[in-house]
């Protein structure tokens, strides 16, 4: 049996090629399937992952609002600052006017009391000049209503204003 040299150098590299291309065939295919496997694991981590993304970004959000409040509080603070800062300044004028007003309220203290004398002796000097009145000593037999300054008699608080 001749084996023809020029079959044989035509089928052998066509053969040798062949089989080649299987090998490629199979192992691109194995890499395919562990590609394919891969695919998944990636799929099934990126569900977890999707729901962390969404917790972070909640978590985002509350911190932008914790940041908005935090301004706010350090506004309102701000302003506590100021009516703190008034309020010592008032402290500190009310304070230094102190010894004026109780030296107010000495003087209005001595200024009642000289008025309550003052009205008591009106009323004193009414009862008088009723009875000259009564008893026809006063000129042109003039008649008046004196008195009366407390209400009715005495010093008691009647129609001057409360002295």
């Amino acid at each position: 049996m001749k084996i023809n040299v020029a079959f044989l150098s035509t089928v052998v590299p066509l053969i040798v090629v062949a089989i080649g291309l299987i090998g490629w065939v199979v192992t691109l295919r194995a890499d395919i399937n562990v590609a394919q496997n891969q695919i998944v694991e990636i799929r099934s981590s990126i569900t977890p992952l999707e729901a962390e993304a969404k917790q972070c970004a909640i978590e985002i959000h509350n911190l932008h609002k914790l940041i908005e409040d935090l301004d706010k509080i350090e506004a309102v603070t701000e302003e506590v600052d100021v009516l703190i800062f008034q309020i010592e300044e008032l402290t500190k004028e009310v304070n230094s006017n102190s010894p004026d007003i109780e030296q107010l309220k000495r003087g209005l203290a001595i200024a009642n009391d000289q008025m309550r004398t003052i009205m008591i002796d009106h009323d004193g000097f009414g009862d008088a000049l009723k009875e000259l009145g009564k008893a026809g000593l006063l000129p042109g037999g003039e008649r008046r209503d004196y008195g009366g300054y407390a209400g009715g008699g005495g010093y008691g608080g009647g129609g001057y204003g409360g002295y």
